[in-house]
């Protein structure tokens, strides 16, 4: 007897629904039968140990005694107060993506790792888990995650954080919790049952409420990988049901087993949205090539770059730090002045600094079609002063996928990070722990003071 071509219920193609069940059971039975050896796991502890960093650094601004439910748990490195599991991977992930310093996917046009490493270790925590449990359940998480930030794509209005990243998240903690390949799938389908809508709008208004949709994400990825752990039930359909009015699904963009996107995302040189990143590095050569240059003798700054920057990122004179980390005029001008851009760049002092904020109000931003012509993204800086101009144009930036951060690179960041936060020793262990360190180590070691 043929099957109905719509489901009655979701009114999705059944068929095809069926084929995504079969390529979720797929994608779990792989990631449970094939865990991170080699460069694979070494990525991954790249990605914990960049984004522990940027925890321990964004802690500064995240007041948990509100967050903590009972005085008693795990005092996370940097945090100022100990915390429960699910508080840890609630906070962990405020902190981590609040100088917006992580990682990314371009594949997933988000941040796959955030979301997995916040769950994973609110996991770990949990069930004590070691050092290799973690990093083999945030490369599941990013790997499942990951794919349905390419599977689903966020219309306007729509900010990604906390939306398919509670696949990364519940995938990531079903995984630390000891699930198979069956429970991996059924982890993702459940996650896609539940999967949020987002709003951009925060970040229009310089609000840092954007900061709690991966926390809310992974907080509730550890809560709901904890109750499938102790039988909860889980339908089959969902890549073919979730969605709805936030998301468009490009079915062409599925991707099944093999192809390792954790050998594919980007760690960030620099705090601030990744479209930012080229203007950045131009100031940065600029403030190389003049270092005796004085900032006084800037008479025009002209920035033309490829247009999706300029749609993100075009906030002018902020006056919060998320917003100046979505802002192409004031990380330039922080940039120019300082020759490097770094989370002291949203303090006070330095988004009411009156001379910053006059270099900015010199700066034009131009959209060029040429400079992201094919999906290229480029950026050409000029800069005139009473000695000529100068230009330079960038064609990528450090942390891409062709010019990977090294091991150094990122150890280096770690310490400027930690610096103030935690004590210098403490740094160099947890850069020696995480990057080189034995396995079997209990992560709870590794990630608490």
């Amino acid at each position: 007897m043929r099957r109905e071509a719509t489901d009655p219920v979701t009114g999705t193609d059944a068929e095809k629904s069926e084929t995504f069940d079969q390529g979720l059971a797929a994608l779990g039975d792989w990631l449970a039968m094939a865990p991170p050896t080699g460069e694979v796991a070494h990525a991954a502890r790249r990605l914990l140990l960049d984004t522990v960093a940027c925890a321990v650094a964004g802690f500064r601004n995240v007041d948990v005694a509100f967050l903590q439910s009972a005085g008693t748990g795990h005092a996370l490195l940097g945090a100022a107060a100990p915390l429960d599991p699910t508080e840890a991977a609630y906070a962990f992930s405020l902190a981590a993506c609040a100088d917006e310093a992580c990682e990314g996917l371009a594949f997933a046009h988000g941040r796959p790792g955030l979301h997995a490493v916040s769950a994973g270790v609110g996991a770990a925590l949990r069930r004590d888990a070691s050092l290799d449990q973690l990093i083999d359940g945030i490369a599941a998480g990013f790997e499942m995650g990951g794919r349905m930030g390419g599977l689903f794509r966020a219309r306007p209005g729509v900010h990604v954080d906390g939306t398919w990243g509670l696949v990364a998240a519940t995938v990531a903690a079903r995984r630390v919790l000891g699930g198979d390949g069956p429970a991996l799938a059924a982890a993702a389908q459940s996650a896609l049952c539940q999967m949020p809508a987002s709003l951009y709008l925060p970040i229009s208004q310089g609000a840092d409420l954007r900061n709690s949709y991966s926390g809310h994400a992974a907080a509730a990825g550890l809560l709901i990988a904890a109750s499938l752990a102790g039988g909860m039930t889980t339908p089959t359909g969902a890549v073919g049901a979730a969605g709805g009015y936030a998301f468009d699904r490009d079915d062409a963009a599925w991707l099944p087993p093999g192809r390792r996107l954790l050998l594919e995302g980007y760690l960030k040189p620099y705090p601030s949205v990744r479209h930012t990143h080229f203007g950045i590095e131009a100031g940065r050569r600029w403030k190389q090539a003049r270092p005796a240059a004085q900032i006084a003798d800037i008479r025009s700054v002209r920035l033309e770059i490829y247009p999706e920057a300029t749609v993100y990122c075009g906030n002018r004179a902020p006056t919060s730090p998320i917003m100046a980390q979505f802002s192409l005029s004031y990380t330039l001008a922080y940039s120019l002045t300082q020759g490097d851009l770094t989370p002291s760049a949203y303090e006070p002092a330095a988004l009411n600094d009156p001379r910053l904020a006059a270099l900015e109000s010199l700066i034009e931003i131009a959209p060029v079609e040429a400079l992201g012509a094919g999906g290229a993204r480029k950026a050409r800086l000029s800069i005139e002063t009473g000695d000529g101009e100068w230009c330079a144009e960038v064609d990528g930036a450090p942390g891409d996928a062709s010019a990977p951060l090294s091991d150094a690179d990122i150890a280096d960041k770690t310490r400027k990070y930690c610096e103030g936060r935690i004590s210098s020793d403490r740094a160099e262990r947890l850069i020696a722990d995480i990057l080189e360190g034995p396995g079997d180590a209990p992560a709870r070691a590794l990630l608490t003071v």
